[in-house]
């Protein structure tokens, strides 16, 4: 693993952008919910307590490093994960921090 990242820029630059958009307490709010189920920006909005325009630009850069994905039911949008992969990174992650 750490000879591809060694040798190919790219993924090291995509695995640091990762890391650091799950490093914002509201983008980390949006996955933690999305491991629960399917939303769309109305409900983070209640949930979170911020405005549309601010969670819609936090879900624009989810969905841009591909951790979220988007399906228009009707005239909303609604958001989950993008794949099992995002739920474990973020499984992984608590269970570390809360491990004795």
């Amino acid at each position: 693993m750490f000879e591809i990242i060694n040798k190919d820029e790219d993924v090291k630059k995509r695995t640091l952008k990762l890391f650091q958009v799950l490093s914002n307490e509201t983008r980390f709010k949006i996955l933690l919910l999305l491991c629960k189920e399917e939303m769309n920006v109305k409900d983070f909005e209640r949930v979170i307590g911020q405005s549309q325009t601010a969670i819609s630009h936090q879900l624009s850069l989810l969905r841009s490093i591909k951790l979220v994905k988007s399906k228009r039911i009707g005239r909303e949008m609604y958001y989950s994960l993008s794949d099992k992969h995002v739920d474990l990174i973020i499984d992984l992650a608590i269970n570390h921090v809360t491990e004795e």
